[in-house]
This record gives C-alpha cells, structure tokens and sequence, in this order.
C-alpha cells in the first residue's frame, strides 16, 4: 500500500504578472497589475503506514511560517510569481512533500509533483 497525508489551508496573498499581455493580449491586462487572492494550497507527504508518521496539524503549520517568514507575514507578497511557481518553491524548501497545489481563489491553479 501508499501512504500519504494531505494538508489544506487558505492564505490571502498578492502577485502580478508584468508580461501577461505580451503571452495572452490585451483581453488578461488586468494580471500585470500588483492583485489580490485567496491562496488555497493542498500539500501532499509520503507516509510509510497507517499510524501516522507526520503529524499533519505540524506540517501545516510548518509550511504556513515558512510563507509568512519569506513572503511578508500574515498577507503575503509573490511579487510575479505564478502559481507554478510558488508551488515549485514550496516543494523545493519542504523537501518532504512530494505534490503541491496552489490556487486562486479556489477556482484555478497549478499541480506541481516531484
């Protein structure tokens, strides 16, 4: 069997994406300016059984001081970062994890799976 343990928690934030007209048109302007969202993340631990080998209440609160601590407290600041690539930057400092999803708002986002 697979074992895994599943974190979900939510964190207001902000980021941009300076050349999204230059990919997509004139029609997506509105993401080059600095903009605000609801971050809903989902982060996923390989466990060895079925007693717990993480404690998920921990992980969870590990991770969310990780985001406080390196993107400006209780509201964070991505800056131009997509959504790809926080969670490419979660995985790559909570060497744990094996999937990270991250989405806006609850309605689009990103997989990232090592």
């Amino acid at each position: 069997m697979k074992y895994s343990v599943v974190v979900t928690f939510q964190m207001e934030g902000f980021h941009n994406w300076p050349e999204a007209t230059d990919f997509f048109g004139e029609e997506v302007d509105f993401l080059e300016v600095r903009h605000r969202h609801m971050f809903h993340f989902k982060c996923y631990a390989k466990v060895t059984h079925s007693d717990r080998d993480r404690e998920f209440i921990l992980m969870k609160r590990d991770i969310q001081r990780l985001m406080k601590n390196n993107f400006g407290g209780n509201i964070l600041e991505f800056g131009r970062m997509s959504c790809e690539q926080i969670a490419e930057w979660i995985l790559d400092n909570q060497n744990d994890l094996y999937k990270v999803e991250v989405w806006e708002d609850g309605e689009n986002g990103a997989i990232i799976q090592r």
